[in-house]
């Protein structure tokens, strides 16, 4: 157990880091698993069900304080399985957004998870999942985004109609929370977060002008436009793309400047 325990890489005084490992284009180097606090530990994202790493997440549990609560940002698979093993094998209950599965403590926005050491607030993140909630380490103010922001590169958003919207809601939320550092669920530390944040709501709208440019261009499909915007983009990517071309279709729709028919989508004006 001595060798998994020295896997934790100690970030702060609060806060260490357990890699999953893994790694693909969607969750980058793998799942980023953080253990805050030393008396009484939660542990934010235990990850997948691989049995390496929750040995790993055991073994560092049992070198530092008691194990008090797995944050789960949000439902996918790379974030909440391995919190179902903890819970198994520790009895360490799981927090997280009400319709997260399995969740004992749902936890409502704003709400504070109190360790004999650390204070974590919830925050209710809407826009990569409807469950995705942030977690603001407020001893240190440092934001656990989960997916809401990568280390490097982009996330996707949900396809649902009005996520898009509630994504660059979630957007501001954090930019006015102001934190000094993020931890992404993915990649590497954000040392300017603001600067991240910034770039995150640019790249967004960007995409939308580029979607609507693709269709008073000629395009008509979800399909057509990946394949115009996403040229660069390996093909085994593009089912991703295809959902965040269709959340910015829905959101354009929404305010009037697109429409839908017989299958095709069409811009309604350019002058709006």
């Amino acid at each position: 157990m001595g060798r998994l325990a020295a896997e934790l890489e100690r970030l702060t005084p609060l806060v260490g880091l357990l890699l999953a490992p893994n790694p693909s284009p969607m969750t980058l180097t793998g799942t980023n698993t953080y253990l805050i606090g030393r008396a009484e530990v939660a542990v934010i994202d235990p990850g997948p069900d691989l049995p390496e790493h929750v040995d790993e997440i055991i073994a560092a549990l049992e070198a530092l304080g008691r194990p008090a609560i797995s944050l789960v940002t949000h439902h996918h698979g790379d974030h909440l399985p391995a919190a179902e093993r903890l819970r198994e094998r520790l009895g360490v209950p799981i927090g997280g957004h009400a319709d997260l599965p399995g969740v004992d403590r749902p936890l409502e926005h704003d709400e504070l998870v109190i360790l004999a050491d650390a204070r974590l607030r919830a925050l209710h993140t809407p826009g990569h999942t409807l469950d995705h909630v942030c977690y603001l380490l407020e001893d240190e103010s440092a934001l656990f985004a989960g997916d809401l922001m990568a280390g490097t590169g982009t996330v996707v958003v949900g396809s649902g109609r009005g996520e898009l919207a509630s994504y660059l809601a979630s957007l501001d939320l954090v930019a006015e929370v102001a934190p000094a550092i993020l931890y992404p669920g993915h990649g590497p530390i954000v040392d300017d977060p603001a600067a991240r944040i910034a770039e995150y709501r640019e790249h967004r709208l960007g995409r939308e002008r580029q979607v609507f440019d693709a269709l008073v261009d000629g395009c008509t499909t979800v399909a057509e436009i990946v394949e115009r915007l996403y040229a660069d983009v390996p093909r085994h990517l593009h089912a991703q793309a295809g959902r965040n071309v269709l959340a910015h279709l829905m959101k354009l729709e929404d305010e009037g400047r697109v429409q839908t028919q017989a299958g095709g989508w069409s811009f309604v004006s350019t002058g709006i």
